[in-house]
Formats: C-alpha cells, structure tokens, sequence
C-alpha cells in the first residue's frame, strides 16, 4: 500500500509505546467516545498505560462501555473511569455529561456507523445517512458541546477516520455511505484545527484491524493484511503528545514509522500533505482572481 514512510508497521513498536515517559497523560482527562469494543477499547487502554487520570467513555451500550470500563481498571489501577450511554447526535444530552466531567484535556471519538454496503441505487437511503449523523454530526455536536469546559492548554481533539478513504472509487464500489461521511469528517477536523489556533485536531486511519467495521465491510480477516488492534491505540497516544503536535490538521495512518514523519515535519506542515482536497490542486495555472460581490448603498 502507498506510504508516506518507507517504514510500515502493523503492531505497535518502541517509539509509540505508552509506557515511555515522554508520551505520559499523567494527569489528564481523556475523553472517548465510541461505539462498543474495537479500537476505540483499545484507545482506552493505551492511554490508561499512558498514566491517564481520568477517562471518560461515552456511547450508546452502556454494557459495552463497562466492559471496557473494567478492562481499564484491570489495565492501570490508578486510572478514575466514568460510563455514560448517550446518544451522540443529542446535543442536550452532550451538554449535560460534559457539565458533569468538568474540565478536559483530550477528546478521542472513535465511535462509528459502516453503512451497509451497496450501489447508490440500492441503498437503504436512512441507513447510508446515518453514516454523516454519526460519523459527521456526532463529531460536530460532541465538540460543541465539550469545548466549553476544555483544559485549552495542550488541548488536543482526535478522530478515527479510514483508510479506504484515499482510495480511488474504483478500489471500494459500494461504499458510498461510509467513504463520503468519513472524508467528511476530515474536511471538519481540518476546519477544527484551522479555526482554533490553540487546539491540536487531527485524524487518525488506525489500520485493517479485526473489528465489527471489517467485517460488515465484508471482507473477511484472511483475506488482507491485519493490523494488531494495539497499533492505532499506542499510536493515538503519540498523536496526542507534543511529539505529535506537527500534524495538526492533519490526517495520518496509524501504519507510519513516527521517526520517519517527524524527519518530514518541515514539509508536512509547509504544504497540503495528508490534508484532504482535489486531486492535482493548487493547478499550474491561474484563472481570474477572486473579487468580493458589488454591494448596493
């Protein structure tokens, strides 16, 4: 698979390990927003490694949320937890858990709706949408509503995206619901970092794992290269350190050597690198310069 690392990693290694004291999140309250078990479990894990204070898990199963509430006990027994269901589309209902977690310094949604795959014409049309209520407004909404009660320092707001979604149209037909709500969700992570200068907001593609999104993909697990589920966990706690903070506004897969990337953070942040947008965009020539609308007096 192309890569902007000659390096490819599909378990976690040294340099992203959360145990290494300079990615701590000692102290620090994580907020996770997920959909069950998968990767955004794993999340939770690797920042109560990482010597995390709090973390909050917010979703829609509660009983999935305890499981991985007491797998994070069972992980660091320092860690404070918190479950809360919540409808994630439900502003009130944001609104009224994030008054009670008070002040917050990471924010990880990795919850997630795969749309059924099938052709535009075939496709359930509440289901394919549901993608952008999740994927998109849930994202939207959670920030609106958490953002009032943020440690602004060292702030950092993270997403789980897809790597399917580079991928020319060709490679996943039938994916519509699922690609177009997941570049959807970069476009706003990117506006995210662009309008608040003192967040850290950037994407993550946290690999192939072998999770509830694979295989109602329909792929099977023999059939591609698996990524251990430990890899897009210890890299989000990366991500979020200050050895991460180049890729602001960024989208990046979980499967990049970060020895390899921080050599390339003068270019990265110089340019469009890992940002969404047109193919071939800015083009070799200039068409007539933008002019504001006459007004009448």
């Amino acid at each position: 698979m192309p890569s902007a690392t000659a390096t490819w990693h599909n378990d976690t290694y040294s340099a992203i390990s959360a145990l290494r004291p300079e990615l701590s999140a000692k102290g620090k309250t994580v907020v996770i927003i997920v959909s069950g078990s998968g990767v955004g479990r794993q999340n939770a894990l690797s920042f109560a490694k990482a010597q995390a204070a709090r973390i909050i898990l917010l979703g829609r199963r509660e009983a999935s949320l305890q499981e991985t509430a007491s797998l994070v006990s069972s992980a660091s027994s320092g860690v404070e937890t918190l479950v809360r269901a919540v409808d994630t589309t439900n502003l009130e209902g944001l609104k009224t858990i994030a008054a009670e977690v008070g002040t917050w310094d990471i924010l990880v949604i990795a919850s997630v709706h795969a749309s059924t795959v099938s052709t535009l014409a075939s496709a359930d049309i509440d289901e394919w949408w549901q993608g952008f209520e999740t994927n998109v407004k849930g994202l939207v909404l959670a920030v609106k509503a958490l953002l009032p009660t943020a440690n602004k320092a060292g702030l950092a707001v993270l997403a789980l995206t897809s790597q399917t979604t580079a991928f020319p149209t060709v490679m996943g037909p039938g994916m519509s619901g699922y690609n177009a709500s997941k570049i959807a969700q970069i476009k706003v992570v990117e506006y995210q970092a662009a309008e608040e200068p003192n967040i850290f907001a950037a994407t993550i593609h946290p690999g192939i794992c072998d999770t509830a999104v694979l295989a109602k993909s329909g792929l099977k697990p023999d059939q591609v290269p698996l990524d251990q589920i430990a890899l897009p966990g210890d890299f989000l706690v990366w991500l979020a350190s200050p050895e991460g903070s180049f890729l602001k506004g960024r989208s990046v897969s979980a499967n990049r050597d970060v020895d390899e990337l921080k050599a390339q953070a003068e270019s990265i942040q110089s340019g469009l690198t890992m940002t969404s947008g047109i193919y071939g965009w800015p083009y070799p020539h200039t068409g007539s310069a933008w002019t504001e609308p006459a007004t009448s007096a």
